[in-house]
């Protein structure tokens, strides 16, 4: 996982910005989960997965880790929701997530095997889980944060060739949904933490003048930004030299941001300004080679 996706995760992490998060991009700022709702779902899983090819003999087990992985409690039940942070585009991502939810069913009928005081009977014993008894949901959302539009499929089946004659098979494929939101999708007034600031500067992160223009309508929130979403936006824009640099001398407030977009946006203006310097250079002893030919 790369430096941006460890910044990311790593913000989401917080219980408070993954509620803020899941409130704001699926609920429309609706607050429907509370951070003192979750627990951490350990992120890494193990499942064993029959024996070795070359070791018959010796059990083979297969490691999966998650970006984020929270239960949202609920009175007596729950639901398992995991954040996969995403800045390139992943043309497998349906099959993954399917088998990341999978991984996570597996790890609760284990955990319902261990948990249990007396042997099931009959066919309840076969199945693992007794006729009753219940799983609880499990969702994945992807959150794509890269600058490129995401142009792979959402669903298992747009993966799958289900055409001539395989076609006629289609209503028997079961098909797997990818929960997939964009840095786009997102609306920033939907959120009240640093959520806000962070999802205002991906949405522009290409555009560097609707980017300024963010921030100038909203110095004064940026101004007073979190350290956790200050380190994690400095991260996803470059900003990390400038940083270091500033916090030399100041508190690492908000205000450093202010000054290292500032001063971001005078280098960029500055390499474009020196880039036209240099294409006009160029054309100029184009046109005096033709000349003096």
């Amino acid at each position: 996982m790369g430096q941006k996706n460890n910044a990311l995760c790593s913000c989401l992490s917080n219980p408070v910005i993954f509620a803020d998060f899941i409130n704001g991009s699926i609920h429309s700022g609706e607050k429907v989960v509370s951070p003192r709702q979750l627990s951490d779902r350990e992120t890494v899983t193990c499942q064993k997965e029959g024996t070795g090819y070359l070791t018959p003999r010796k059990p083979r087990y297969v490691e999966r880790r998650r970006d984020v992985l929270k239960a949202v409690f609920h009175d007596d039940c729950y639901i398992v929701i995991g954040i996969e942070a995403q800045d390139r585009v992943d043309y497998a991502m349906p099959a993954l997530c399917m088998e990341y939810d999978v991984m996570e069913y597996k790890r609760q009928l284990k955990e319902l095997k261990n948990n249990r005081k007396e042997k099931l009977p009959g066919e309840e014993f076969f199945s693992g889980m007794a006729k009753d008894e219940k799983l609880n949901p499990v969702t994945t959302i992807v959150f794509y944060h890269g600058k490129d539009p995401y142009d792979g499929c959402t669903y298992l089946h747009d993966m799958l060739d289900l055409n001539k004659e395989n076609k006629t098979f289609k209503r028997y494929v079961s098909d797997y949904h990818a929960n997939m939101i964009t840095a786009n999708d997102l609306d920033e007034t939907k959120f009240e933490t640093g959520m806000r600031e962070l999802a205002g500067f991906l949405k522009r992160q290409a555009d560097k003048t609707k980017l300024m223009g963010y921030f100038q309508e909203n110095e004064e929130r940026i101004l007073k930004m979190d350290e956790e979403t200050f380190d994690t936006v400095s991260i996803l824009l470059h900003l990390p030299k400038k940083i270091s640099r500033l916090r030399k001398s100041t508190e690492g407030d908000g205000t450093d941001m202010c000054r290292a977009i500032r001063e971001w946006a005078a280098d960029e203006r500055n390499a474009k300004s020196a880039a036209k310097k240099s294409e006009k250079k160029l054309e100029s002893r184009k046109v005096k080679s033709v000349l003096q030919a």
